[in-house]
């Protein structure tokens, strides 16, 4: 549930911020009837991300040109964008011949503009918002189950989080002149186009267009090694805003004129706390965002050791011979089987009821050779941690361990070493884990 929240807040949060950002530059510029068209272009990028979303994820070169171009985009518009704004904010009368050039001259020029701004920066983090189901759809054996019922909860409560910061974020900036949001956004500015161009610079740097240099190398692999942490860099942001905002409230108190009349304080109070609230929610959510990534990315970068495997020798007969009052204690049993190329071959045993055994590789086809351990009576994939269904181990589907032939004679499990040759290449994958 906690990594379905993760996914989640990872990318609204993303999402929330830009569009909140962007509505909060319209309002310092006059611009508020161009905010229905902020949320018309994320609309848009969340139509137009589900059409092009699964094409794009198995197309492999296509996903990354989509990407790098889209960055790209993304990176020249939003220099545009600061120059318009810069424009608007300062006034029809300030600025030089260059940037009067970018001043609209009709309605519809700044409309087209801001929706296609406001789709191009948030299509990339929606689509990823947008495959949460197929990151966590891995199940294995009914559509409705407890461990499904919880992600899905888990990524509810993200979403909902993510908006309420969006919105609380949107309410709270009220109270901040134009120089501090300026400041504010400058940061998240900086942050964001510095991800677009390293991103756009790494795909060239791929595709072979820059040539990889040993100089180039040594700028790229610290940079990219640290790709991931730019969403911190954005959480930065977001609270160095927050901050300016309540310092900027508690600075400029307002207080009531004792000559209003009852109506209008009323309406003075209401508002008061209505402002306070949002401040609040936006101050413990700048709080419980970077705690629940944090103890998130902590416990999945924890790794869980398989316990050993047995080793085992085919007979005469080419069969692996395991008794069956070795594995009847209802617990996970792990065997090792030394393939005629050398590859260590490794497959589960656990009894699933008085007659039956789960019997299969300690691999799927999902999630390669990571491998599966017990804990609590539970057996849990230690790659996507699904929980299997112990009764339909031993059979195909989902993240399933891939089943493996056996029958029973005189007490015993018979395994043929064929059958167990038969996947040696899933063992030949590079563990996912190193």
């Amino acid at each position: 549930m906690l990594k379905a929240i993760a996914i989640m807040l990872g990318n609204g949060f993303e999402a929330a911020l830009l569009i909140a950002v962007m509505i909060i530059w319209l309002r310092h510029a006059g611009k508020l009837r161009l905010v229905k068209w902020v949320y018309a272009g994320a609309g848009a990028a969340a139509a137009a991300g589900w059409l092009v979303l699964y094409p794009l994820k198995v197309s492999g070169p296509k996903k990354e040109s989509f990407t790098g171009w889209m960055m790209a985009l993304c990176f020249v518009l939003e220099i545009l964008l600061v120059i318009w704004m810069s424009r608007e904010l300062r006034g029809p009368r300030s600025g030089g011949k260059r940037f009067k050039k970018l001043q609209w001259n009709s309605a519809a020029a700044e409309t087209v503009f801001t929706v296609i701004s406001a789709a191009a920066l948030t299509i990339l983090p929606l689509m990823r918002l947008l495959l949460f189901p197929s990151s966590i759809f891995i199940q294995t054996y009914s559509v409705v189950n407890t461990e499904l019922v919880l992600k899905f909860s888990g990524g509810g409560l993200g979403l909902l989080l993510c908006f309420i910061f969006g919105m609380s974020f949107l309410r709270s900036a009220r109270v901040l002149p134009v120089r501090s949001s300026l400041a504010g956004s400058a940061v998240l500015l900086a942050a964001l186009m510095l991800n677009q161009l390293f991103t756009v610079v790494q795909i060239l740097f791929a595709r072979g267009v820059f040539p990889l240099t040993p100089l180039a190398m040594k700028i790229l692999i610290p940079v990219i090694n640290n790709m991931d942490k730019y969403l911190y860099v954005l959480l930065g942001a977001a609270l160095l805003w927050t901050v300016l905002i309540l310092w900027h409230a508690m600075k400029n108190k307002q207080v009531m004129n004792g000559e209003w009349n009852p109506a209008v304080r009323r309406k003075f109070k209401a508002g008061l706390r209505s402002s306070r609230r949002w401040m609040a929610a936006a101050a413990a959510l700048m709080v419980m965002i970077p705690v629940l990534l944090g103890v998130e990315a902590v416990l999945a970068n924890q790794t869980v050791e398989l316990s050993p495997a047995e080793p085992v020798t085919p007979n005469a007969e080419h069969q692996v011979v395991i008794p069956a009052a070795e594995v009847d204690d209802h617990n996970l049993h792990r065997f090792g089987y030394t393939a005629a190329d050398g590859t260590l071959v490794r497959f589960i045993i656990i009894r699933k009821s008085e007659t039956m055994y789960g019997v299969g590789f300690d691999a799927c086809k999902i999630c390669g050779s990571s491998g599966y351990y017990q804990k609590n009576g539970k057996i849990i994939c230690r790659k996507c941690d699904v929980i299997m269904n112990i009764p339909t181990i031993g059979f195909e589907g989902g993240c399933n361990p891939i089943p493996l032939v056996y029958r029973m004679d005189k007490g015993n499990l018979i395994i043929a070493s064929c059958d167990l040759e038969k996947e040696t290449d899933t063992f030949h994958q590079e563990d996912m884990f190193n």
